[in-house]
């Protein structure tokens, strides 16, 4: 991987999974070996005589211990300084031991590993014989032959010097891809503004978000979720220069600084490489997936020359590409900023509003054509700010979804529109069908089923009368585990519908696959249906389509009575929209129903 070998070339000694990769990669030995802790000490022959060899120490004060060899140069024990102190500085030593050879007083059980002994395994065999070896130090053999001693000093040098390393590499690397961490990029990002503002040159920072990744990550698990990091991180390093960093904050967050730049449009220039790069297909665990992401660029010192003030714009930039419909890069302008602390603003505000019983549900009748009768309604969220007023839920919904607010909003959306159904019909009015849309990320907790069948036990409402709508992004992802929730949720009486159809996948064989009740057609296809003859040809083919499968069909949106003649003319038995009704808040839904049974 590109990013190790920059860690290799700035000598960051990383823990022992990584460093593995990293050698593996550069054909290096996969670890540190005894061979660096070899010094050769001149062996002593088992036969030389005892007296020989304590010369051998006084003349030599730096010699502390030496090996003892056979003579096929095999090590057979060792002698040290203090055994040799011990047995000949007592009175009438040198009468008693003169004769004796080297053999009868060494230490016979010496620590002996092979050249290729790995540093741990050497730490762990030390620990295991006992300590005293640390002293002594270690006799080294290659095909069991002496050719060098290693000190227990020496060890402990470089077992310190390696855990400083490794600790180094924890605290300024992220451990799953390898690349710098938070940390460490603050500190390349102010080395980078001290060098620009010596040079008065020009650098780039870039943050760079993964588009949907949670919910990548909850539907194909988290091992699948990390390869991925682990992927798009080697993208972001091989689109960029060996000088420049990347770096990951966090999450699915990244960030890049792109040093030295002559220009401002070559920021550009990276930016859109990298799109390009990160768009092309990704294979993991033998599977290949498709992903975008969402870039925004700061340049220094034209937008800021500050750290701080850089990565505020940088990204601000990268949430107006995500307002935008992510998959793309800008650079920052000035009116951002606004963006951006609304939007976190809003954010902090939404928290609350669920507290505050700030939201409400507005519904919106669904007529059946044939009779010309209200056979049900899709509940509808809206948020009463209480300084901004009514915002829209193209505004507020995908910070929530962003922000992982939109489960706790989406179970109290179930709960809140099927109490509301049983209060109606307590009050008198029929039994409805009551449509509620769910979030991918609501439909793909694991407890969603049985969230919802709580919803039905708490209220009480007769669960034939609960359609649950989804996209058609959100069944098609991970189809296995989409059949096993539908079913289950058919199981307890739920309808199911497929809403804004026709702008997903669009499908013949996943209908097939899905317990679906219903489709509802996207009312981009009905808006001026009766002038667009491609929207025409498109639902006719959809309602004949699911007309095949016995499948219902509701059309959405229509507001004219030209739209609605021409889907009466194709026979869709259902529709929904301004043409009958805006949605209607709750309490003055059974009013507006009285008066459309008096007419």
């Amino acid at each position: 991987m590109k990013s190790l070998t920059r860690i290799a070339k700035e000598k960051i000694l990383i823990d022992s999974d990584i460093k593995q990769t990293y050698m593996n990669a550069s054909g290096q030995n996969q670890s540190a070996t005894v061979k660096e802790l070899l010094h050769y000490v001149d062996p002593i022959p088992v036969e030389r005589r005892c007296l020989d060899v304590l010369n051998i120490f006084i003349e030599d004060k730096t010699l502390f211990t030496a090996p003892i060899i056979n003579d096929n140069n095999v090590p057979v024990g060792l002698i040290d300084r203090g055994r040799l102190t011990e047995i000949f500085f007592k009175p009438y030593a040198r009468d008693l031991h003169h004769r004796k050879l080297i053999g009868e007083i060494m230490t016979t059980d010496p620590v002996i590993v092979d050249i290729n002994t790995s540093i741990d395994d050497l730490a762990n065999i030390t620990i295991n014989a006992g300590m005293r070896h640390m002293a002594n130090g270690f006799i080294i053999v290659e095909n069991s032959a002496y050719i060098g001693m290693a000190t227990g000093h020496k060890l402990l040098e470089e077992i310190t010097q390696r855990k400083q390393q490794d600790l180094y590499f924890l605290a300024h690397y992220d451990q799953l891809t390898g690349v710098p961490n938070r940390l460490l990029f603050k500190d390349r990002l102010l080395q980078a503004c001290q060098q620009a503002k010596r040079n008065k040159s020009l650098f780039a920072l870039v943050f760079v978000d993964l588009d949907r990744f949670k919910q990548i990550n909850d539907t194909l698990g988290h091992s699948f979720g990390d390869q991925l990091l682990i992927n798009f991180a080697h993208r972001l390093t091989s689109s960029v220069r060996e000088s420049d960093t990347v770096a990951r904050m966090g999450g699915d967050e990244f960030v890049i600084i792109l040093q030295n730049l002559t220009e401002a449009g070559h920021a550009e220039k990276v930016a859109s490489t990298i799109i390009d790069n990160i768009r092309q297909p990704m294979q993991i665990y033998e599977r290949e997936i498709q992903i975008t992401a969402s870039l925004g660029v700061a340049l220094y010192p034209l937008h800021d020359d500050t750290v701080d003030g850089l990565i505020r714009k940088a990204d601000a930039a990268m949430y107006e590409v995500k307002e935008k419909g992510r998959n793309g890069y800008i650079v920052y302008s000035e009116v951002f900023d606004h963006c951006l602390i609304e939007r976190n603003s809003l954010e902090t505000d939404l928290r609350m509003a669920l507290n505050n019983n700030e939201l409400s549900l507005f519904y919106q009748p669904q007529i059946h054509l044939a009779s010309n009768q209200v056979i049900g309604v899709e509940a509808l969220l809206r948020w009463h700010h209480p300084k901004q007023g009514l915002i829209s839920p193209a505004t507020f919904i995908p910070i929530a979804e962003e922000s992982g607010l939109i489960v706790a909003i989406g179970e109290w959306v179930l709960h809140e529109a099927c109490r509301q159904h049983a209060e109606w019909v307590r009050q008198g009015l029929p039994s409805l069908r009551m449509a509620i849309n769910v979030s991918a990320i609501q439909f793909r907790q694991q407890d969603f089923c049985a969230c919802v069948k709580k919803v039905v036990e708490d209220t009480g409402i007769d669960p034939k009368y609960i359609e649950l709508e989804l996209t058609e992004s959100v069944v098609m992802t991970n189809p296995l585990q989409t059949v096993t929730v539908l079913n289950e949720l058919r199981s307890l009486g739920i309808k199911l519908a497929i809403d804004d159809f026709g702008t997903g996948h669009s499908s013949l064989s996943y209908l097939t696959r899905f317990p679906i009740d219903r489709i509802k057609i996207d009312q981009s296809f009905i808006r001026n249906i009766h002038d667009v003859p491609a929207n025409e040809a498109i639902v006719r083919a959809i309602i004949a389509m699911g007309g095949s499968l016995g499948l219902e069909m509701i059309a959405e949106g229509v507001e004219t009575m030209d739209e609605l003649e021409c889907i009466k003319n194709h026979q869709c038995q259902e529709v929904q929209g301004y043409h009958f009704s805006r949605p209607i808040p709750a309490d003055a839904f059974k009013d507006w129903h009285q008066e459309l049974m008096k007419t």
